[in-house]
């Protein structure tokens, strides 16, 4: 399709070729139509004669079985010794004589008249007395099988009943005459059994239509419609009923001819009649596909031709194609050549004519296109420059930026933390210095109170009323217990300062050796209201495993930065799996840290390892991509700025030449992984 689309002269021959195959399409059919219309009236004229001559000699067949029948069984000597045979006992002379005479004489008969397949004789009750074939001797007839011939003229058209027979399982018909006594009373009958295989004969045979011609007689049976003979091949029962448009069409009267599917479902071409004077249909047919086989022969042939000279000729007019494209093509290849920067290539000129000035112009063309090329890529290429240069800038302001924006704002918090930690320090440290010093002062006292009690133990009712009035038991139990109060309150107070003090690191500006695990407790220590239990779920519980770690120089303060970054969005996102309702039967955040036995410098681990994970909502691939770009942040306006995690990677990769990687899975968890070298 792409070579059909790029080249004129296969599209020019391709049309060509499509037109005339059209055209070819267009006659082949016509001559089809033609072809198979002639066909098929000459196949209906066919057919119309074969159903008339099969017709005539039906009706020929039939007059002969009378006739025969007729003749034979009128003549007086037979007549006078059926009546001998009806009428006389069988133990009488008379009897046995006439039944010889007539078996001898039905014998005769049979013989001269194959067509007469069996005479015999029935008395008043259809039982048969004398038979042709004496085995049916005493056997009985079935009367609604028989054709009457008692009001029928010889040759006299009558119609015939056809039934299965007994003993043939084929279609018969019985003929029968009734035979008289003296006074014109019928005492009996005289039948005969016609062979319909000359019937077969005549349908079958003499038809001269083809391989697929055929003809057939349908009558009417007790079962319905069922074949008479003709049929190739006969079904297995002769009672089987048959169907199709033109046995019905006949069956009710009607004569025709058309296209339609035959008894076998075979598209046929056929010819149907109604023999009225004898109950039965007449079918002639032919196979569609033999009948009309001359015109699609005639379509191919055509198409055949008329194809093997489109092409010859789209051949011709692609070679004619090409000799006029080929300057064009030329051309072509030139500015192809010219695209892919070979600017020197000029176009050949082939000829004097149009063409040839296409080529001329486009030379001239070409050459300006240089000047211009020359002028413009010496501007592009500064322009690129400045851009390269502008991004470049661009990119850092913003890095810069965002560190400017993060270093102040967590200066001006260190400088806080300081400061409110210098101010706590100052009087903590006076409490907690003389709590000690006011808890033994307060024993001493109390000591002297129990001497007092156990020397004097009748003091002044003064004393004693004042003694009820403070309470003094009370206050004595009561005393020690709230100093020790004070103790654990002002010890909490140190520690918390000192955690301050710890993690603002504003006396670290430079990178001094530290111990990882004192500012992991320090960030910890500060965040320990957030771990504590909320409304809305269980608190937060912190699994530590911490490896053995030599002290790591770094900058502590930036260090610290980075562990509240990450430890607070664990704790936002555990919040954040709670208020969507998702079950978390325990919140977790892990904090491991290890030596990368891995990385090994002259036999030493040189790389430390802190992995801290947590069990909430996780992050899905797109979220992961981005999450250490500045200003990127997931959580509503106002609750981010999208710069901690690009200030944790700044720091990490940056500033301590390390490595911070990050894992998570949507619905499990996120890790995050820092990667620090030490000396």
């Amino acid at each position: 399709m792409k070579f059909w689309k790029q080249h004129l002269t296969s599209r020019l021959a391709s049309y060509f070729l499509l037109l005339s195959l059209l055209t070819v399409s267009t006659i082949s059919c016509v001559a089809y139509l033609q072809a198979r219309q002639s066909l098929k009236e000459s196949a209906f004229n066919q057919l119309s004669i074969t159903a008339t001559l099969k017709e005539g000699e039906l009706a020929r067949w039939f007059e002969d079985q009378q006739r025969d029948f007729l003749l034979t069984t009128h003549l007086p000597d037979v007549q006078t010794r059926l009546q001998i045979l009806l009428e006389t006992a069988s133990t009488t002379p008379q009897h046995q004589q006439a039944k010889a005479d007539l078996d001898a004489y039905l014998q005769r008969v049979i013989r001269l008249k194959p067509n007469l397949q069996e005479i015999y004789v029935l008395d008043g009750s259809s039982r048969v007395l004398l038979s042709s074939q004496p085995e049916r001797e005493r056997t009985y007839e079935i009367a609604a099988n028989i054709t009457f011939l008692e009001q029928v003229a010889i040759g006299a058209d009558f119609a015939p009943i056809f039934y299965v027979s007994p003993r043939t399982r084929k279609p018969a018909i019985t003929l029968a005459t009734p035979i008289r006594n003296a006074n014109g009373d019928r005492i009996g009958l005289l039948a005969t059994q016609l062979d319909l295989e000359r019937i077969d004969r005549i349908i079958r045979e003499g038809n001269r239509l083809g391989k697929t011609g055929e003809a057939y007689l349908v009558g009417f049976m007790v079962t319905g419609n069922a074949f008479i003979s003709g049929a190739s091949p006969l079904p297995e029962s002769p009672t089987e009923s048959v169907t199709s448009f033109a046995i019905e069409q006949a069956m009710l009267g009607q004569n025709g001819s058309g296209l339609y599917l035959n008894y076998a479902g075979v598209p046929v071409i056929g010819v149907y009649r109604w023999l009225n004077n004898r109950d039965l249909a007449l079918l002639v047919e032919m196979a569609q596909a033999e009948a009309l086989a001359p015109a699609r022969q005639l379509a191919v042939t055509i198409a055949l031709i008329g194809a093997f000279s489109a092409i010859a000729l789209s051949v011709g007019v692609y070679w004619l194609s090409r000799q006029i494209t080929k300057p064009i093509l030329a051309i072509a290849e030139t500015s192809t050549q010219i695209a892919a920067g070979e600017l020197d290539r000029e176009a050949p000129i082939l000829t004097e004519d149009e063409i040839g000035i296409l080529a001329h112009n486009f030379n001239q063309m070409l050459r300006q296109l240089k000047l211009s090329r020359n002028q413009s890529q010496a501007y592009s290429e500064s322009l690129e420059q400045k851009a390269h240069e502008l991004e470049q800038t661009l990119r850092q302001l913003r890095r810069t930026q965002a560190q400017l924006i993060q270093t102040e704002k967590m200066s001006s918090l260190g400088q806080l933390v300081a400061g409110i930690a210098h101010e706590i320090n100052n009087p903590i440290n006076f409490i907690y210095g003389n709590v000690s010093h006011v808890s033994r002062y307060t024993e001493d006292l109390l000591h002297l109170l129990a001497l007092y009690d156990r020397h004097y133990s009748h003091p002044l009712p003064e004393i004693e009323a004042e003694k009820d009035n403070i309470d003094l038991e009370f206050l004595v139990a009561d005393l020690p217990k709230i100093l020790e109060s004070m103790q654990v309150g002002a010890e909490r107070i140190s520690q918390i300062v000192k955690a301050l003090r710890s993690f603002s690191r504003l006396d670290q500006a430079q990178k001094k050796p530290v111990d990882i695990h004192e500012g992991i407790e320090s960030t910890l220590a500060i965040l320990q209201s957030r771990l504590r239990e909320q409304k809305h779920r269980p608190a937060i519980q912190v699994i530590k495993d911490y490896g053995t770690l030599p002290q790591v120089e770094c900058y502590a303060g930036q260090l610290n930065q980075v562990f509240m970054h990450i430890l607070s969005n664990a704790i936002d996102t555990l919040d954040e799996k709670y208020h969507l309702a998702v079950a978390v039967p325990e919140p977790q955040i892990a904090i491991r840290t290890a030596l990368l036995e891995d990385r090994v410098i002259e036999g030493i681990p040189k790389t430390i390892q802190i992995q801290i994970s947590d069990n909430g909502v996780g992050m899905s691939p797109t979220v992961l991509a981005k999450i250490f770009d500045p200003f990127f942040t997931t959580k509503p306006v106002g609750s981010g700025t999208g710069l901690g995690l690009a200030i944790c990677y700044s720091i990490i990769v940056e500033h301590h030449g390390g490595e911070l990687h990050c894992h998570s899975t949507p619905g499990k968890g996120t890790e995050f992984s820092l990667q620090i070298p030490y000396r």
